[in-house]
């Protein structure tokens, strides 16, 4: 007798991966954790400037204002790698990934469905929080009787839009990194180490900086922003800054769906 496997369809894997993900009531209590403390950081962050910049919020421009509040995003990408490193982790740990791939024996299939699962996800509370610290900025500005600034200014768009771009891009470099290292501590050091390298990068000599700075994630995010300074060794292209995003993204993919078609469950 021949046997004969029902294939899931790519729409239905993603679909359980979902289930998965939103099982728990813990999960979306997390989730909405990651939305407000995102908001009420960047709201710490743009009220605070009288400490961290020397500087109270009349005396800076209201782009700077609206700047500080968006560094929430910042905190809301730290929380989705904790977060993504240990869902799935948990799937390899209680050997859930056992029933994963008997619904999907093609690995790399499997792979695909967990990395556009991460996407839509992470996609979606990126635009969140960004709307949320833009708006949050505005509030500030008006209660301070500064000027607001529309999404209609060209540049204050690439700067939210770009900025929705980080928490995308380090939760997936997670997903690959817990195929990688198949531990949620190992992807999360990852994770946060690329993203926090730049700062000691920085310290380091100009000859040492232009050569690292450019094929670091965060030039290509600053870039795509709008944000890095002209004479800095973090301006790229906007093509040449997508390009590095996605090459990093695909390298730690290859390497990750590698290690897994060699482990044994």
């Amino acid at each position: 007798m021949v046997s004969k496997f029902k294939i899931v369809s790519f729409g239905n894997l993603i679909k359980s991966e979902y289930e998965k993900i939103f099982f728990l009531k813990s999960t979306k209590i997390y989730i909405g954790s990651v939305i407000i403390t995102s908001v009420i950081m960047g709201l710490i962050f743009a009220l605070t400037t009288r400490v961290t910049q020397g500087r109270t919020i009349t005396e800076l421009a209201p782009i700077d204002v609206i700047s500080a509040n968006m560094l929430g995003i910042d905190v809301a990408t730290i929380m989705l790698i904790i977060f993504t490193a240990i869902s799935i982790s948990n799937e390899f740990s209680t050997k859930l990934i056992n029933i994963s791939l008997a619904a999907t024996p093609n690995r790399k299939r499997f792979y695909i469905g967990k990395f556009a699962t991460y996407f839509i996800l992470t996609l979606i509370i990126g635009v969140i929080v960004g709307l949320l610290n833009y708006f949050a900025s505005q509030i500030i500005l008006i209660s301070n009787g500064l000027p607001t600034v529309s999404l209609s200014h060209n540049s204050l768009r690439q700067f939210v839009l770009g900025s929705m771009v980080m928490p995308v891009f380090y939760s997936l470099l997670t997903v690959a990194a817990i195929f990688i290292f198949r531990n949620s501590g190992g992807a999360i050091t990852f994770s946060l180490g690329v993203m926090l390298i730049p700062g000691l990068i920085s310290m380091l000599s100009d000859s040492v900086q232009k050569v690292i700075m450019p094929i670091l994630p965060i030039s290509g995010i600053h870039s795509i922003s709008g944000i890095a300074e002209v004479d800095s060794f973090e301006l790229l292209g906007i093509t040449t800054s997508v390009i590095t995003l996605i090459t990093w993204i695909l390298i730690t993919s290859v390497v990750g769906i590698f290690r897994f078609y060699k482990k044994d469950f």
